[in-house]
């Protein structure tokens, strides 16, 4: 029963959160662009279409700009702007998406067309799962937020040998790289740093020390599997009788 217990310790998410606990969690937060990050924008007007029709790269008359959709983004260069069709360079790294689409939208209307409405759409944007998790490699963002649990789990969890209490995340701050941990067993993951994920931070999940601890994990995990298995049986057998004893008398 202590080795039992003591592997369970190993695996069981979020041991130190009550049944009925509510708990503070950090907002989840929006995306900023980054430098390597593709942005779609789109200019429309109500009373002048065809000349916001000019400063769409999706208006193209090449048949390449039709078939490649790089040609109708935008690449964030290394200092954080884009040259934007017909206007020039325009800083957006920092910026949400939103943020972006409302500054675009003011330089457009600030002499260019009046009633542009500008939308802004993210592209190339991903980070990594490594080490024991189910299905390992690139995920793409694919909306404006990400938390390190959607991850794990668009990863398809942890495998039995991998260690839930010292999951790393690498990220880029600058010019450095910083490491930080998070315990899937403890609550306080949703007050991490990195509980909500930037692009291209790296998820690592540790291995077990050993075989015996992992083989040991597993063992637990069948065994919990079948007691549970069997509690469900026992219970269904026992309805039945009673049912069978009160329907004879």
């Amino acid at each position: 029963c202590l080795a039992s217990c003591h592997t369970r310790e190993k695996v069981l998410y979020f041991q130190d959160l009550n049944t009925t606990e509510a708990i503070q969690t950090q907002a989840l937060k929006t995306l900023c662009l980054a430098p390597g990050d593709k942005i779609g924008v789109t200019v429309t007007s109500a009373t002048t279409p065809e000349l916001a029709m000019r400063y769409n790269l999706t208006q193209g008359t090449g048949s390449s700009s039709t078939q490649n959709p790089d040609n109708q983004r935008y690449t964030i260069d290394e200092n954080g702007n884009i040259d934007l069709l017909g206007i020039g360079r325009v800083q957006v790294s920092g910026l949400t998406r939103a943020q972006a689409a409302t500054k675009i939208q003011e330089i457009f209307r600030n002499g260019f067309i009046n009633d542009a409405v500008v939308t802004v759409a993210a592209y190339n944007q991903y980070i990594n799962v490594l080490g024991e998790v189910a299905k390992p490699g690139r995920i793409e963002i694919k909306r404006d937020n990400l938390t390190i649990l959607e991850a794990i789990s668009m990863a398809g969890d942890l495998t039995i040998y991998g260690r839930r209490d010292m999951i790393r995340v690498l990220r880029q701050e600058g010019n450095a790289t910083k490491t930080y941990f998070v315990d899937l067993r403890s609550k306080d993951i949703f007050n991490s740093p990195v509980y909500n994920l930037q692009q291209n931070d790296i998820i690592y999940v540790k291995p077990l020390k050993s075989v015996k601890d992992a083989d040991a994990t597993k063992r637990s995990s069948v065994i919990t599997t079948v007691i549970s298995a069997l509690s469900t049986v026992s219970s269904i057998t026992l309805a039945f009788v009673y049912a069978g004893v009160i329907g004879s008398r």
